[in-house]
């Protein structure tokens, strides 16, 4: 039943189905396929002077241990949220003198504009580290691509959030993931008592006030009635990368309390297999900028 579910869910959101397979995020340079955007600077020296909201992004930042620092993002809604991007300046021959450029998460999302805003630090880890550059470069156009989010010593985990209830009749949960590796989107969540096969969907949201009437962004799940009452409760995902799908459950313990972080034991590494090859081709002479021959080298 489960296999049909999911099988008719990914059909609705991608229109086919195929199947997963781990790729290692050393073998993803080949699929480099750059996009454009932007990217500018925070409008102020701290972007989120809330003290939460600071660990917030401090627990999202991946710790792959190659060496590598990513640097925290604010994306439009286009990116995903607590989705890893490489982004290099695209004019790199004058402007940046860091040619792979950064790795960024997406810590927050917003409604406008079309890129990242990136911290000052994040800047200069470009290669731009001329107060007058910044100044007049504010606004850097860049190719991105997504890339996996490592966390090698983290499982998937599950943060209850503060305006979570417990109290009837009008008990509500709400959730949201941390540590998603790879390159995947979590695209459906259900929740049920563990001793039941009630499922029930909850609902994504991108934005909502938070306790203090404060704009929160990112995607949270949250119930749409009450809450499951008594007992573990269990979850059940719909984890995707590209077509591909798989299901995964994990589950909350009977004393959940708003503001805790359960890990799922589960760690997810799926990363799609893609058909772009443009930058793997011995291609000569077709890119302006020489991203084709730079990228086939390394």
């Amino acid at each position: 039943m489960e296999t049909e579910v999911l099988r008719l869910l990914l059909l609705l959101l991608t229109g086919q189905l195929l199947l997963l397979f781990p790729v290692a995020a050393s073998n993803y340079e080949c699929d480099w396929c750059p996009r454009h955007a932007t990217a500018s600077l925070f409008p102020n020296p701290n972007p989120n002077p809330n003290k939460k909201e600071d660990m917030m992004e401090q627990l999202l930042l991946p710790s792959n241990g190659d060496g590598v620092p990513f640097h925290p993002a604010t994306a439009s809604f286009q990116f995903q949220y607590g989705g890893c991007y490489q982004l290099r300046c695209r004019d790199r021959r004058v402007l940046c003198s860091n040619d792979d450029g950064i790795n960024v998460v997406v810590v927050t999302t917003n409604e406008t504009g079309g890129g990242f805003l990136l911290t000052r630090d994040s800047f200069v880890a470009m290669g731009i580290s001329s107060s007058d550059q910044l100044a007049g470069n504010n606004l850097l156009q860049v190719d991105f691509r997504r890339i996996p989010c490592e966390y090698k010593t983290k499982n998937l985990a599950v943060r209850v959030e503060e305006e979570s209830s417990r109290k009837p009749p009008a008990g509500h949960l709400a959730i949201r993931f941390l540590y998603q590796g790879g390159v995947t989107d979590i695209a459906a969540v259900e929740i049920a008592q563990e001793a039941r096969e009630a499922w029930r969907p909850m609902m994504a949201a991108r934005r909502r006030r938070g306790s203090n009437n404060k704009q929160k962004q990112g995607v949270w799940w949250h119930t749409t009635a009450r809450a499951p009452a008594g007992g573990p409760l269990q979850l059940r995902l719909v984890i995707t990368a590209g077509s591909g799908g798989k299901w995964l459950r994990t589950a909350l313990p009977a004393d959940w309390q708003p503001g805790g972080v359960y890990d799922t034991g589960i760690q997810i590494t799926d990363v799609a297999v893609r058909a772009c090859t443009r930058s793997c081709l011995l291609i000569a002479g077709n890119d302006n900028d020489g991203d084709v021959h730079e990228l086939r080298r390394r």
